[in-house]
């Protein structure tokens, strides 16, 4: 029997299954709510038969059930053999969207990226910065093949870790503060200056003060990395708050001063973050192992 079943049919149909209903299936898949419904008609017409039960949500006929497991197993077939050709091939023309913090994005992913264009040139790359639970939630979306996170390196799955970097406090060079060692309570005086209004980092300097008995600093967020920067240059008492590897070119050159603390700030973990239903990818594996172990600073 000759149909004119298309696996975008199929990756609706798993989509809805999956996610419970029309609306979320489609935030899943990045598409319409009506480009969802459109594709479910043309797959009941490919097979001549309805897969979901009328005016009971996403409940399946027996036809649904018994095309279920077929779906699931084509999906991940066609998933096993673009892996495969890109293995074997450097023409294959695969696609890789990876989530990460802006300060990876920006100063990490760049070189490990043109390594995989040079080996897959036809591949295209895809990068999309948030935060970290935007992250995790694209990837769990199916929208990016694999996040990238930066947070405490104590909390989460050890395995997970890729590489181990620090947090760094600085101001301009001629902050009162600037290449000396400070206490909290000298730091607490200081507003600091953040690229987001909420998240790890900020934690992170909570505990840190809270565990010397001191209240947190007043934080405000400038939106971006650079942001920091640029507001820690243009004057001022404020002190900035950024990933190491985000500011070594300025440190390095004496544009930003470091302040040290004692005792340290917690140290930074770089995590891998994935979808429990993605399958294996050449592209993400040598990007995953090109990561693994980078100095963060």
């Amino acid at each position: 029997m000759k149909t004119d079943l298309e696996l975008r049919h199929l990756r609706v149909f798993v989509a809805v299954v999956d996610e419970g209903a029309h609306t979320r299936a489609a935030r899943s898949l990045g598409i319409s709510q009506s480009t969802v419904s459109e594709t479910l008609t043309a797959l009941e017409r490919a097979l001549g038969t309805a897969v979901f039960r009328k005016g009971k949500g996403s409940g399946l006929t027996p036809s649904g059930e018994a095309l279920l497991p077929y779906a699931r197993r084509i999906l991940a077939l066609t998933g096993e053999v673009v892996t495969e050709l890109a293995r074997v091939s450097t023409e294959i023309s695969a696609t890789l969207v990876v989530a990460a913090v802006e300060s990876l994005s920006a100063y990490v992913l760049p070189s490990h990226l043109a390594a995989l264009r040079e080996r897959w040139p036809k591949s295209r790359l895809e990068v999309v910065t948030g935060t970290c639970s935007e992250i995790r939630d694209s990837v769990a979306a199916g929208k990016s093949d694999l996040g990238l996170v930066l947070g405490d390196e104590t909390g989460g799955d050890e395995a997970s870790i890729l590489a181990r970097g620090r947090l760094v406090i600085f101001g301009s060079p001629t902050h009162a503060l600037a290449h000396l060692c400070a206490s909290p309570e000298e730091l607490r005086r200081c507003d600091f200056y953040m690229s987001d209004a909420a998240g790890d980092y900020h934690r992170m300097l909570r505990q840190h003060f809270e565990a010397a008995q001191f209240p947190a600093p007043r934080t405000q967020a400038c939106g971006t990395v650079e942001g920091v920067k640029r507001g820690i240059l243009s004057g001022g008492t404020a002190l900035g708050l950024l990933p190491a590897h985000a500011v070594a070119q300025e440190l390095g050159s004496g544009v930003l001063a470091e302040v040290t603390v004692s005792p340290p700030l917690p140290r930074l973990a770089m995590r891998a973050v994935f979808s429990t239903g993605n399958t294996s990818s050449p592209l993400v594996d040598a990007l995953i192992d090109g990561l693994r172990g980078s100095v963060l600073g």
